[in-house]
């Protein structure tokens, strides 16, 4: 039980994977792009035809934004497994379309939801960072672009978004809690 005194509490692993739902929705907007063109190239349908100028314009780039969107979600759908996109384990937290290696538990002060509308609106986690902490090495050019505005202001956070993964915001939340409770108590070993 977590209320015994002799026995301690083991910290959550979690690998959290990407959604195929997402891979679903790209290949339906690629099929629905991609198709509209052809019927109009074979004179199925009339779909750009009365668009004029526009319409010429228009097609080329749904041709090759549908052709480039099959392509991409047909790829993943015939790569087996998920790819894990968020990890929280002993060696930090791994967020791989941000980081390029993992956030010691070291550098991370506190985790928390949004507030106010933003909890309700951005399925995330925002992790709260020591001030000496060094985005250069670790976060990717991408990270440094989206968190911008808040190192400007002198927060030192990172936004990790669990929007599209196979866990819930509150069960990756938890983990981390969990990772950052043994540390406290280890005394800030890790």
């Amino acid at each position: 039980m977590r209320g015994d005194v002799g026995q301690e509490e083991i910290p959550v692993n979690l690998e959290l994977l990407s959604d195929d739902n997402r891979v679903g929705m790209v290949l339906v907007l690629g099929v629905v792009l991609l198709g509209s063109a052809l019927a109009d190239l074979m004179e199925w349908s009339d779909f750009f035809l009365g668009s004029g100028l526009l319409g010429h314009l228009l097609m080329p780039l749904f041709l090759a934004g549908g052709a480039l969107l099959v392509l991409r979600a047909g790829r993943r759908l015939l790569t087996p497994g998920c790819r894990p996109l968020l990890r929280v384990n002993f060696g930090g937290v791994t967020d791989i379309r941000l980081l390029s290696a993992p956030i010691r538990w070291s550098a991370i002060v506190d985790a928390h939801r949004p507030r106010g509308v933003l909890r309700y609106l951005l399925p995330g986690v925002v992790m709260q960072l020591h001030e000496d902490y060094e985005s250069a090495g670790v976060e990717t050019l991408w990270s440094r672009l989206i968190h911008l505005p808040c190192r400007l202001r002198g927060e030192h956070v990172l936004f990790l978004e669990c929007g599209t993964l196979d866990h819930t915001t509150e069960q990756a939340l938890a983990a981390i809690h969990s990772h950052l409770r043994a540390r406290h108590k280890s005394g800030g070993r890790r």
